[in-house]
Parts: C-alpha cells; structure tokens; sequence
C-alpha cells in the first residue's frame, strides 16, 4: 500500500515521502498514530501542491536583499 508520510519514520521515509507499505502496517501501527495518510489522487496533489508552493516560498526568500 502506497502511503504519504506526515512525520518522520525510523527505518520507513521522511516527512512528505511517498513510500510502499504492508497494508497491516499501514492499517494497525501508520494510521492510528497519525504518521501517514493513505496516497490516494487527492491526497498526492494536495501534496503536490504544498511541496511547489514551499519550493516558491524558499526561491522568494532566497531572492529577497540583504541589508
């Protein structure tokens, strides 16, 4: 089961990953902890979504002068 990771996970992924999981780890240990969400369509786009829009936060930052 393919699953978006909201908090970091010893020995899985990072915070954002699109990672595969067993469905009972996912199901029994993931969920009802709140570290991952199921990587459905609408899911992955909202995560794209965030994902591009901190990537233009951080090019405005990076442009912004110095003084």
């Amino acid at each position: 089961m393919k699953v978006i990771l909201l908090k970091d996970v010893k020995g899985l992924g990072k915070k954002g990953d699109v990672v595969n999981s067993k469905d009972g780890y996912a199901r029994n240990f993931l969920f009802p902890r709140n570290l991952a969400e199921e990587a459905n369509t609408a899911n992955l786009k909202e995560l794209n979504e965030k994902k591009g829009s901190d990537k233009l936060k951080k090019n405005k930052n990076l442009k912004k002068p110095k003084n």
